[in-house]
């Protein structure tokens, strides 16, 4: 019988939880917070991309950064 509180994880599910968690902390926020402060994107544009980080929480935010952000030449 296994309950809730009675759940035996080791060391790389404890890992893999916290990496999750950290991801969830850190990536989604900014990737919220960079779409607001974009000003390349229409706020329609912003409506969606915020829309679909919330939507699908790490698929949103990834794609978003690598795909939907843009790129400042330096």
């Amino acid at each position: 019988m296994c309950t809730l509180l009675s759940i035996n994880i080791g060391l790389w599910e404890t890992i893999m939880i916290a990496f999750a968690v950290i991801a969830l902390l850190l990536i989604i926020p900014f990737a919220i917070f960079d779409t607001v402060r974009s000003k390349d994107l229409s706020p329609t544009q912003k409506f969606l991309w915020i829309l679909f980080i919330l939507i699908a929480p790490y698929l949103g935010a990834i794609v978003y950064l690598f795909w939907g952000r843009k790129q400042k030449a330096i």
